[in-house]
């Protein structure tokens, strides 16, 4: 029998207790500059958190400011970002053409706008624009004006679609966001989303997935493991290797010098009788 959207959303929160047993709570994000936090979302996609920092920093250093940046070809953003940043190209053509629709539509490199707009209005406006994908939208919604939105990008769509909880070959960014967001709780929303992109970073990335350490494995339908009783799991080969080297590390006690042996005194001679 096919699993219905109740039984999917129900493994999705019991992936969510078994992700925050591995990683905690997601920290917050306060967003202090509504145009640096879109380019974190675009950059975000199939980039470590350290790529992304990284990247911001050589766009900085870069371009003279913002606006710079917004009338740059694509060919120099992505000379700037590297050969080896993950989809460069695509996200060097997103950035400046997000800037340039917003600058001509406020005049503006701030966003003040953000602040006079309700939720709906918000997510709407970014969605309207062209080669703003949905999820930078969904972003953008939720982390500025505090609307419901789970933004679903390459990432969330890779755990989601291993996991069997949502089918990317079939649905679109915006139905798997509008799936997601009748399914998980706006209280819950935000946490599902950031623990799903740290397993995406660390785990279940592009390619062949890490499976045998991954907290989710015993429930995920792709999940590919050693045979068992062949050999230990990784993290337990892992574990002892770290074990022994600290051992060989610790400096050993020295010996404590034996006490000198007690003379055993004569018997004495037997008397004549």
């Amino acid at each position: 029998m096919m699993p219905t959207f109740t039984d999917k959303m129900k493994r999705l929160e019991r992936a969510r207790l078994l992700l925050r047993r591995r990683y905690g709570e997601p920290p917050r994000v306060v967003v202090t500059h509504a145009v640096e936090h879109a380019l974190r979302a675009i950059l975000s996609e199939e980039a470590t958190g350290a790529q992304v920092d990284e990247a911001m920093e050589r766009l900085h250093h870069h371009f003279v400011d913002l606006n710079d940046l917004r009338v740059s070809r694509p060919r120099e953003i992505r000379d700037v970002l590297g050969p080896d940043f993950p989809r460069s190209g695509l996200k060097a053509r997103v950035i400046p053409r997000l800037l340039d629709q917003v600058f001509h539509q406020h005049n503006s490199m701030v966003w003040d706008f953000l602040e006079a707009m309700g939720k709906v209005e918000a997510r709407a406006h970014f969605e309207k624009m062209e080669e703003v994908r949905p999820f930078v939208a969904a972003t953008m919604a939720r982390d500025c004006v505090g609307a419901h939105a789970f933004p679903v990008d390459s990432d969330v769509a890779r755990v989601l679609g291993r996991l069997a909880i949502l089918d990317p070959s079939k649905d679109s960014e915006a139905e798997m966001q509008a799936q997601l967001e009748r399914g998980v709780k706006a209280n819950r929303a935000y946490e599902v989303h950031g623990l799903l992109k740290r397993l995406a970073e660390d785990l279940c990335i592009v390619g062949t997935p890490l499976c045998a350490p991954c907290p989710l494995n015993a429930m995920c339908p792709s999940a590919v493991l050693p045979p068992k009783g062949k050999g230990r799991k990784p993290e337990a080969k892992a574990a002892k290797a770290e074990a022994r080297v600290k051992a060989e590390a610790k400096p050993k006690a020295a010996a404590k010098p034996k006490a000198p042996a007690k003379k055993k005194k004569p018997k004495p001679a037997p008397r004549k009788k």
